[in-house]
Order: structure tokens, then sequence, then C-alpha cells
């Protein structure tokens, strides 16, 4: 048995399954939110839409059990951080999904709506690679480390990734920050 603690998170192996669980109650405080991910195949890679776990969001409130999220996904080694997407100020579900020959990991996001106590997967979003939240801006950067390293801009809308379709070279020179500057006056501008 190993147990790992992330927010009263658990790790527990069984068979050939690997069950991740975590009290939410210390991000959605009296929501009795619990997630669990259920590992059902460690030899999987994540290409071509595969699926590995099974990743179910309950609550439970009065001894009241309700599903809120039963979903088939892809997650390498199940990590798991909440982050604010979408800048209300309550933290999203981020489950890691796959990480490329240079460590650039994706994530599948779960967007939480306080109005109707409900999560919703983002389209899209496990494509992106090394995806941060701009809360000034209102958009999603991804930074990827590759032979050349680079730089690209989403928005969520709707619940699926817009591509901005800029990309920049990211090298961390003076050029990089003109570029940087002028991608982000492109995006204000076509909202």
């Amino acid at each position: 048995m190993k147990i790992t603690i992330i927010c009263l998170l658990s790790c527990i192996y069984t068979f050939a399954q690997k069950i991740t669980l975590v009290k939410c109650d210390s991000i959605y405080k009296n929501k009795g939110i619990t997630l669990k991910l259920i590992n059902f195949d460690d030899d999987r890679e994540g290409y071509d839409s595969e699926k590995n776990c099974l990743l179910i969001i309950t609550q439970k409130l009065k001894n009241k059990i309700s599903v809120l999220v039963k979903d088939s996904i892809f997650s390498k080694v199940q990590k798991i951080e909440f982050e604010d997407y979408n800048n209300d100020n309550i933290k999203d579900i981020l489950i890691q999904n796959i990480s490329d020959v240079r460590s650039n990991w994706t994530y599948n996001l779960y967007l939480y709506n306080s109005k109707t106590n409900n999560f919703t997967k983002v389209k899209g979003f496990e494509k992106i690679k090394n995806p941060t939240y701009n809360s000034k801006y209102k958009i999603i950067e991804s930074h990827v480390v590759s032979g050349t390293n680079w730089a690209a801009f989403y928005k969520i809308k709707n619940y699926k990734v817009h591509d901005f379709n800029i990309e920049i070279i990211d090298d961390g020179s003076a050029k990089y920050e003109k570029e940087y500057k002028k991608a982000i006056k492109k995006i204000s501008e076509t909202r």
C-alpha cells in the first residue's frame, strides 16, 4: 500500500488498479465533493484517444451521494491539480493527461460552476501543452519545450478551446518579449 497526501489524497493499489481518492473540502467548502480516479490500465501511452482511467466526481450532502461527473479519460501519472481557469476565483480540476518526450504535459480540465454546483469538461484542452492561465488577459498560454521552444495562446469559449492561431518563438530574448506583446495586442483586438 502506498499513501500520498495531496489535499487529502490517498492512493490505494488493488489488483492491477490504482485508485486515487481526493476529498475536496478544502477547495469546495461545505460541498461534500470527492474525486475518484480509477486507473484500469498502466500499459497505455495515451495516444489515439486511448483511455486508462475512470473519473468519478461525487457530492455527499445530508447522507445522499450524487454523481456529478463520470468520464473515461487518459492520465499517465494520475496527478490532480486545482487552479482557476475561467477567472471566477474558484479552482477548477486539472487531471494530468500525457507527457511527451520533452516533458510537455497536457491535462484534462473540468470547470466548476458554483451556480449549478457541477463540473463541465473543456473539449480540446488535453491538446494544450504546459497550459497556464493568464488572469490579466483571460487567456491560456502554452509554453512548449522542443527543438525550438515556442508559445501559443488559447481561450475557453462554451466549454471548448479556441485557438488564436498565434505561435511565437520562446527563446527568452528581447525579441520574444516584443513578439509576446504583439501577440497580446492582437488577441485583445480580436475580442
